[in-house]
This record gives structure tokens, C-alpha cells and sequence, in this order.
């Protein structure tokens, strides 16, 4: 489904054709010498393609300037276990020279997830988890530095300092300040007792009273 999706998208947005890399359409070229070496613009589904060893050499093996995995956060990684999606990816990136991971919940499976997405961009600077714990804990130093330097006009010292401390080089956030058109953002505060059953009844009176609504429940333990 995320496949169709970003060809609609591509398509009805941008004008751009994608060729969608399926099981169909390797068994229609089977002859050829490269499956990924016809088109400039590829979709591929990364589930099926950590199936198909054979595919997935061929994909490496194309010359690609961009490689764009969507909905990053599902790329498995623990120091115990690697997931086959990630093995992948972590293959292509080694061949591909520009590469860029999408996702909304970029903590969502907490530090040691993100850090696996981090050593894909950029593995000589983040290459040992133990480390990168040990940096995260001491950037709130580096923060009031950093806040210091902007303060007093320091524009370059304070670029190195986020290069050589943060990971600015390879994660970056879209704003409402940078990207434009977004309806305004109002709280809503509503002061409820401090119990589990008082939440809950909160809920289900507001669902009932705007079934037309569409609700995102963030929930904090």
C-alpha cells in the first residue's frame, strides 16, 4: 500500500513516473542484465526486497544517486539482532551516495533504536552505542553552549560546535516557522482529577460528542 501511495504521489504531485520494482516485474525481465539499471526512478518495497537475495544484489549494484527508505523506524537493530530490512539498507548505503530516512516517531523505540538509524547515515561518527549514550547525556551542556554562541552572534563557532557535537549533519526537522500554510495551534486545557477512570470518561465523552473528529491519543506511563 505504501508503494501505491508514493506513486500516486509522485505522479499527481510532481509529475514523475516511478517504475515499481515488484515479483511481476522481475519474472517480465528476467533476461536482462539489471532489472534496476532501465529506469531513474525506482519504488521498491523494502519487505519484499529483504526477501529476494538475488534482487537485492542487483539493487546494490546499480548506480543510484539517491536512496529514500520511508517509515524508518521499522528497520530493526539491537546489538543482539540485526533485522533483515536493516541488513539491507545498511547494504545499500554503502554503495549509495545520498540517503535519506523518513520517519514521524524518529524516538518512538527509544535511544537505542534512533542511534540505529544514525550509524546507517553516518557510521565512522556514530559507531559505538555506548558512546552516543554517553554524548546524549552531557548535550544539554552543549545546548546552553550552543544557545550561548547564538546569543553572541558567534554563527560559526556555533555551526562547529553542532557539527562536532550533534547529530545536525544528518537529522533534520521540519517546523511550522519553515514550512508554511499550516492552520494555527491552540490548547485546549481541560483540568481533570489525577485518576486513570477520570481520563478515561473525559475520552469517551469527547469521542461521543465529535464523531466527526480525527483524534491522535498520545499516551504517556
Amino acid at each position: 500500500a505504501l508503494v501505491n501511495q508514493w506513486f500516486v504521489e509522485l505522479y499527481r504531485r510532481f509529475n514523475l513516473r516511478a517504475r515499481i520494482v515488484d515479483a511481476e516485474h522481475v519474472e517480465e525481465h528476467l533476461d536482462d542484465s539489471n532489472v534496476f539499471d532501465h529506469d531513474s526512478l525506482v519504488l521498491c518495497g523494502i519487505e519484499w526486497l529483504a526477501q529476494q537475495p538475488a534482487v537485492a544484489q542487483a539493487a546494490a549494484a546499480a548506480e543510484w544517486d539517491l536512496m529514500i527508505v520511508d517509515e524508518a523506524h521499522h528497520l530493526h537493530w539491537t546489538r543482539d539482532e540485526v533485522g533483515p530490512k536493516y541488513r539491507l539498507v545498511e547494504a545499500l548505503c554503502a554503495h549509495v551516495p545520498g540517503v535519506l530516512l523518513l520517519t514521524a516517531t524518529p524516538e518512538q523505540l527509544g535511544r537505542e533504536s534512533h542511534f540505529a538509524r544514525l550509524r546507517l547515515l553516518d557510521p565512522h561518527r556514530y559507531h559505538d552505542l555506548d558512546t552516543f549514550m554517553t554524548e546524549s547525556h552531557s548535550y544539554r551542556e552543549t545546548a546552553e553552549r550552543a544557545m550561548a554562541l547564538d546569543e553572541a552572534g558567534e554563527q560559526d563557532a556555533l555551526v562547529e560546535l553542532l557539527d562536532r557535537h550533534g547529530p545536525g549533519r544528518v537529522v533534520f526537522r521540519n517546523t511550522r516557522a519553515a514550512i508554511k500554510g499550516f492552520p494555527g495551534r491552540k490548547a485546549h486545557l481541560v483540568t481533570l482529577k489525577d485518576e486513570t477512570q477520570a481520563r478515561e470518561k473525559w475520552l469517551a465523552e469527547f469521542l461521543t460528542k465529535h464523531p466527526e473528529r480525527k483524534v491522535v491519543l498520545i499516551c504517556v506511563t
